[in-house]
This record gives C-alpha cells, structure tokens and sequence, in this order.
C-alpha cells in the first residue's frame, strides 16, 4: 500500500475519532463518503475515466479532513450531555424482548431487515445472483431439481432466489429467530412452497451427512467464532459429487485495513443514531453493507493463500475461484486487471466454487 494514502486515511480515523463526541452526524456522513468511494463502482457516484481511483480517493480525504479540522465553529448540544449515547438510545431503540435475547450480529442485521421492500427485495436477489455467477462454469439453473442448503441465510434473500431457480427443496438456516421469521414471511408472500426456513447454527448444523446436492454459504462464517469449522461444517452436508459456493471477505489494500480501521470509531456511536442520520441523507433502504461492516461483532479477514489452502486440506475438489460480474465487487474481471488492484482492494473478495473430493481431514 502507498504510505502516503494509508497516513492520510490514519490522519482522517483520527480526527473522526475526536469528533465522535461531539459531532457524531459529522462523523456518519464523512464516514459514508469515504467508504464507498473505496468500492470500485458506485450508482450512486459519477465514477468514471480520468484521474486513478486511488487519486479519487484521495481527493475524498482530502475533503473529509479539511470538514472535520474546520467544524469546530458548529456549537452542538452534546456538549452539554454527560452520557450523550445513553440519551440517543433512549430516543431511538425499541427492541423487543426477543430481540435482546438475540446474539449481537442477528441485532444488527435484525434492524435491516426491516428497511426492505418486499417485492424489490425478492426481485433483486435473484437478479444479483444471476450478475455474479454470469462468466463463471456455474449456471444459476444448475439447482433445478437439487437439494440446496443456504447455510446462514439471514433474512432468506439469496434462499429465495435460489428457490425461484427451480430448486426441489431450498433449506435456510440461521441463527436469527427475528431474521428466519421475516425470512417466512416474504417466502410466503411470494408463493414459494419448495422453502423451508430453520432457526439453527452454521457451525453445528443439524442436518444428516451428504444431505445436500447444492450448499450455498454466502458472507456468513466470517462472521463466526470458528471460520474453520463452519468450512468443516460445509464440507460436511454436501454430498460426494455435489458443489458448493463460498463467500467470505479477504484481505489486503486499502480497502481492508480501512475496514478494520472503521469499526473503531462508529462502534462508539450507536447503530439506530447512525441509521437515522444515512436515512436523513437518503440511503437507499438496500445499502445495508456500510452498517454491517460498521457495528457486527465478529468480522474475520483472510488471505487467498490461506483460504485455498485450508479447502484443499478439508477435502475439496475442484476449488475454483470465480469472478463476479458486478461492478461494485472487489473481485469482478475489471478489479483484476486495474493497474492499482493491489494497493487498493488486495486480495479482492473470496467467492469460490467448490466440489467435494476426498474424505475430510481433521
């Protein structure tokens, strides 16, 4: 990574880090600008030719440092409050009895769900899938008639969409009681009978061995106190002959380590704050990844050298890394071949296509 955008990004953390108290709407908004100017491709952002990407980000730097050192004429009545946190939580969080109950990751995906717009949501999701997988030797329509397993399907979007590709039998398991039940409902709105939605473990699965023609693991394991055993867990349901597609974060670039960076800071403003301010400047209810990022607990980064590795020691055969047809992924053919892939996004995203070879090893 060039030294001089990684100390421009620190410079930025930092003062982003003294406003938190004061200026926490600041904070959002800078904070919003800066991340998705690291993705590749925005809609929502005139990106085009011109100037390097790494020149573009620059430039948002640049700007988000000068707002911050030059907003200290903006009075604000946090001052004033001794435990401003504690105050925007009484105002703003309504969660139910179960929900605190619930495990900190499915309460922050739990307070997404809700933002979704049923049919665009069906919609898209299909849509999405379809982009990603295009160019690579996987055919959405090869689950036709298969059984699949979405093995962490949260609110059951890609559950759904796998299940509109003709699947016989289309199984969802999450953690999240709140995310499964909503999960049902949208199943139900849309007429699915081939669903089944459980409320389950990713790491301990109830399901029997080689239950599974098709076993789709989507953002999930990273997310997990063991990585490791939920790859375990994968290769476990899948049948002998059967594929599997995997998807979790790597590691490397700007990108990643400014990932690492973030959380830092907006984990100290509360998540229904942060929410209401990106509504304020009309976040679109699908653009969920920036709050992911910013408030889930767990969130594990690994590098393609290991990755490959460790499927190839539990027993998978072939490993085929695919290449997303999105523009806004880190690992579309477009990343791969930028002349600053590697200073910016790293090792790209890990979305791999998997077959189940030799036994499992321990």
């Amino acid at each position: 990574m060039q030294d001089g955008i990684r100390s421009k990004a620190d410079t930025f953390f930092g003062l982003a880090a003294g406003q938190v108290g004061v200026r926490p709407w600041l904070v959002v908004i800078l904070m919003h600008e800066y991340y998705r100017n690291l993705y590749p491709a925005d809609p929502h952002l005139p990106f085009g030719p011109g100037a390097s990407h790494l020149a573009r980000i620059e430039g948002v730097l640049d700007q988000a440092i000068r707002c911050l050192e030059s907003f200290e004429f903006a009075g604000s009545y946090l001052r004033q409050q001794t435990d401003w946190r504690a105050t925007v939580l009484r105002q703003l969080r309504s969660r139910s009895e179960q929900r605190e109950r619930e495990g900190e990751t499915q309460q922050v995906y739990g307070q997404l769900w809700d933002r979704f717009d049923e049919k665009a949501y069906v919609e898209q999701a299909y849509r999405i899938l379809a982009e990603r997988f295009a160019g690579s030797e996987f055919d959405l329509n090869a689950v036709a008639g298969r059984r699949v397993l979405d093995m962490g399907c949260g609110s059951g979007r890609y559950t759904i969409a796998l299940a509109r590709a003709g699947a016989a039998r289309v199984v969802g398991v999450d953690l999240g009681s709140r995310s499964i039940e909503w999960a049902r409902t949208i199943a139900e709105g849309a007429g699915l009978t081939n669903v089944e939605f459980v409320v389950g473990n990713v790491l301990k699965l109830s399901c029997e061995d080689r239950a599974f023609d098709f076993v789709f693991c989507n953002g999930v394991l990273h997310h997990t106190t063991d990585m490791e055993g939920g790859i375990r867990e994968l290769h476990r349901v899948l049948r002998c002959g059967g594929r599997a597609f995997l998807y979790v974060y790597a590691d490397g670039g700007l990108f990643w380590y400014s990932r690492k960076r973030m959380p830092e800071i907006m984990k100290q403003i509360p998540q229904e704050y942060t929410m209401a301010v990106l509504d304020m400047i009309g976040l679109p209810s699908n653009r969920f990844f920036f709050v992911d990022n910013w408030y889930v607990p767990i969130e594990r980064h690994t590098s393609r050298e290991w990755l490959e590795h460790y499927l190839a020691q539990v027993g998978f055969d072939p490993i085929v890394k695919i290449h997303s047809g999105r523009a806004t992924d880190l690992d579309s053919r477009e990343c791969a071949a930028h002349p600053e892939s590697q200073v910016l996004w790293g090792d790209g995203e890990h979305r791999y296509l998997l077959g189940k070879g030799e036994a499992l090893t321990q």
